[in-house]
């Protein structure tokens, strides 16, 4: 079981979605940090470590997968879950084998949301 006040990153450049991902993320036992950026996110890492991160697979500056990129060069073991509105053949298979810890297409239900938390905190955690 995933320790209650586990903190989740939110890394998504839209800012209601960034608004809904946190309401989400607080009904949960976890606590929420927002990142408009993965820049934002990545230069974070230096003050905080998250237990999980949410991340947009579309955005300006660095994309999903840089971010994925970035971490794995780093050598941060924060599990990445990537989320996306525009799912295409094969992205799926390329975030996976590029270390994401799940791939979630919107909109996002809350139990799946909390599934992905959960297994992704868990693995790390092993």
């Amino acid at each position: 079981m995933v320790n209650a006040g586990s903190i989740v990153a939110i890394v998504d450049d839209d800012d209601a979605v960034r608004r809904a991902l946190r309401r989400l993320v607080l009904s949960l036992p976890h606590r929420p940090q927002t990142f408009a950026s993965g820049e934002e996110f990545l230069d974070s890492l230096q003050r905080c470590a998250p237990h999980c991160a949410l991340v947009d697979l579309h955005m300006p500056g660095l994309k999903g997968l840089d971010v994925l990129d970035r971490l794995r060069m780093r050598d941060r073991r924060v599990p990445a879950i990537i989320i996306t509105g525009y799912d295409e053949i094969g992205v799926r298979e390329k975030c996976l084998a590029a270390g994401a810890a799940a791939y979630l297409v919107k909109p996002l239900e809350r139990a799946v949301v909390a599934k992905a938390i959960e297994d992704a905190i868990a693995a790390a955690s092993t």
